[in-house]
């Protein structure tokens, strides 16, 4: 080894514990926080610029609303200023809240996008494939059907020829003709056996697609159907937002449904 090689090999730094010198250099923000940690820092910090006491302030804002006793105009009047004060301290939040949620709003947009844009193309094409397994499927079973129907057939033709040999049967032993008794033939009752198709499979993967009957509906009379829907919560639910809607547009005479102008505290 040459003095300038052994040199080379003597100056190069050596590996800290833990370390890959084959590795390349870690990238920049690899130590930070995660998410769920970070938001809660950029949250704080955030509320500090606006307000450094702002934790101690709500807590102050909060006892003087469980203080506050109301019962004269002057009380009343600083009451509103202790709302005013409320309202504020939680708009200072709310922009707080909004300029931290800001960038993660857009990059889950952003993502929410590209996965809309991709899994929706997915989705169609899903649909496509499982529309023409189900046209397939159906076409299977309009042949086994018409099967069916001709067995069912096959069957009660057979049936009936049973019947008739063991009429003439009957009748022969009626008769105490043994020769014609010997002449009719004993003939058993067919069995028709019924089995569900078996899936069909693919010679690659071994993936099934077999049929499922599913039940499967459309509201042809919304008015009827709503009322036997009633005892639903979801729709007493849906019918209750529709009734405020309609209020909130001026309709204060709704069939069913009590409007009454009301006292409510503002302050402005």
């Amino acid at each position: 080894m040459g003095i300038r090689q052994a040199a080379a090999v003597k100056e190069a730094p050596e590996a800290l514990p833990g370390e890959n010198p084959a590795s390349s250099p870690a990238p920049l923000g690899h130590n930070n926080p995660p998410p769920e940690e970070q938001v809660v820092i950029d949250f704080r910090e955030a509320m500090f610029g606006k307000l450094p006491t702002w934790e101690q302030r709500i807590e102050d804002l909060v006892a003087a609303s469980e203080r506050a006793v109301i019962n004269s105009e002057e009380s009343a009047g600083k009451s509103g200023d202790l709302v005013k004060s409320i309202r504020a301290m939680s708009n200072a939040i709310a922009d707080a809240h909004k300029i931290v949620k800001e960038p993660f709003f857009k990059a889950g947009k952003i993502v929410d996008g590209l996965k809309t844009q991709h899994t929706t193309r997915l989705d169609q094409a899903k649909a496509a494939v499982e529309r023409k397994q189900t046209d397939f499927l159906r076409q299977q079973q309009a042949e086994r059907e018409k099967l069916r129907r001709e067995e069912e057939a096959r069957a009660r033709a057979e049936a009936e020829r049973v019947a008739a040999a063991e009429r003439a049967r009957a009748e022969a032993e009626g008769q105490g003709d043994l020769e014609a008794l010997e002449q009719v033939e004993a003939v058993a009752a067919p069995a028709v056996v019924r089995q569900a198709p078996e899936p069909i499979r693919s010679v690659d993967t071994g993936a099934a697609v077999s049929g499922r009957k599913e039940w499967q509906l459309v509201v042809e009379d919304h008015g009827i159907a709503v009322l036997e829907m009633l005892d639903d919560e979801k729709v007493k639910e849906a019918i209750e937002a529709c009734a405020k809607r309609r209020m909130r547009a001026g309709l204060r005479n709704q069939p069913g449904v009590k409007c009454w102008e009301a006292l409510v505290a503002r302050t402005y």
